[in-house]
């Protein structure tokens, strides 16, 4: 997917392009946007994570986090450190006024995006935040700037007691919430799919996943542990 010549980025706010850190919702996007150069002189980071599944801790990116998380991915905690915590390690090691979070609308990038703004509280960070939040189908960015005050709590809610947010959220992340809450039941629209086409093919059901539930946005891993589990 070549990004950079699809994607229509607005770049409209009054920070020079080294103070800002851009993170993107991956490996592949963050090699495309640091390559292209998508914006200039900008620092970028990926978040190589899927928050929407296995278990998390309240403070996040300590050693309980790491440790944790590693083992929900059945991973040691070495290349869960190599592959997730050191390709963020500019944002842990720098100060930067303005960071810009690219994620898509799908659930799988609203619990990643969740998470890091859940993350900049927690580290008290002051600077202006903005979403640049985009369907792939589309190739059409939106900004918005958000305010820090009340995702570490919603964090809680959502990834710690699986439960509805208890504050307002924007309608893309309630939306996400929705999701995320549903495909924690064992019997939910995906799994009952695999149950009803047990029939087909690993890759044949992997395509039709794909195209049925675009909303979800999980990715191979994630449809082949339910396969296994449901097939």
């Amino acid at each position: 997917m070549d990004l950079s010549q699809k994607m229509k980025v607005n770049k409209n706010w009054d920070m020079a392009d080294e103070h800002v850190l851009s993170i993107l919702n991956g490996q592949v996007m963050y090699e495309e946007f640091k390559e292209k150069k998508m914006m200039g002189q900008s620092d970028y980071a990926p978040f190589n994570e899927a928050m929407c599944i296995n278990d998390t801790t309240p403070k996040i990116f300590t050693k309980e986090f790491i440790e944790t998380r590693a083992r929900g991915h059945l991973e040691t905690t070495e290349d869960y450190i190599n592959k997730v915590i050191t390709p963020l390690n500019t944002l842990f090691n720098n100060h930067y006024p303005c960071m810009i979070l690219w994620f898509g609308k799908d659930m799988f990038c609203q619990m990643n995006l969740l998470t890091l703004l859940a993350y900049l509280e927690q580290s008290n960070y002051k600077g202006r935040v903005f979403l640049h939040s985009f369907r792939e189908d589309e190739f059409k960015v939106r900004q918005t700037e958000l305010e820090l005050g009340h995702y570490s709590r919603v964090y809680e809610d959502v990834l710690l007691n699986h439960s509805p947010a208890s504050v307002k959220v924007l309608p893309v992340m309630y939306q996400a919430i929705d999701l995320y809450l549903m495909m924690l039941n064992d019997e939910n629209p995906v799994t009952k799919y695999i149950k009803k086409n047990r029939n087909l093919s690993t890759a044949e059901l992997l395509t039709n996943l794909f195209a049925l539930f675009p909303t979800i946005g999980y990715g191979d891993l994630q449809y082949k542990k339910l396969i296994r589990k449901n097939k």
